[in-house]
């Protein structure tokens, strides 16, 4: 079995939740919170996902590693939103109309991101020091500090027509490799993270 059971009870713990509390946190039932702090189930690639991103932990420590007290304390839970009416949608977990950009083959300007990196990015207008993809026929750049001189788009050094841009994308945030030794592939990890949990099941 994998440690996600203690690890989550842990924090629940330390926080003062109950299992239903910490249940509404990461959009599931009481009873499937009880099932993972007992042992008696292991999480789904979503949820693993979803507390990974919500209590700043990678998923390989969630599954491999006993996280200690002191690991946990710097946990800053969400506050769970009020019940939205029947007729109102519920706040989702990604903003809508954001979706995953890959930028393997994109002309890099700002440093912080690297080619291995995948996007969330929302389709917005051209803003001077968001960072950005810029999309034209024949690449995408990926750059904040930006000016707009005549009809151009100025970013680093390279000088992009207004009218050859096609659509720019604000970026909301990336995903990083689970490890060092990742591949830097999301769909890869999460095959080889379900491999490993179908794997705890069957000795279960």
């Amino acid at each position: 079995m994998s440690n996600f059971g203690s690890n989550i009870k842990k924090i629940r713990s330390l926080k003062n939740y109950t299992q239903q509390h910490l249940a509404d946190i990461l959009g599931l039932t009481r009873a499937a919170v009880s099932s993972y702090e007992e042992g008696r189930a292991e999480p789904k690639i979503e949820t693993l996902m979803r507390a990974s991103q919500i209590f700043g932990v990678s998923v390989d420590d969630f599954i491999n590693k006993k996280l200690t007290v002191n690991e946990v304390s710097h946990f800053k839970v969400p506050e769970i939103a009020p019940k939205t009416a029947p007729d109102e949608k519920p706040e989702t977990f990604f903003p809508e109309n954001a979706n995953w950009v890959s930028i393997k083959n994109a002309t890099i300007i700002d440093k912080r991101f690297h080619e291995n990196q995948i996007l969330l990015a929302k389709e917005d207008e051209i803003s001077t020091s968001q960072p950005q993809i810029i999309y034209t026929d024949d690449t995408l750049f990926i750059a904040s500090a930006k000016k707009i001189e005549s009809s151009n788009l100025i970013a680093g050094n390279y000088t992009i027509a207004l009218n050859d841009i096609t659509v720019v994308k604000t970026i909301l945030g990336w995903y990083q490799p689970l490890s060092k030794e990742g591949s830097g592939n999301i769909f890869e990890e999460l095959e080889a993270i379900k491999s490993r949990l179908l794997a705890l099941e069957q000795k279960g």
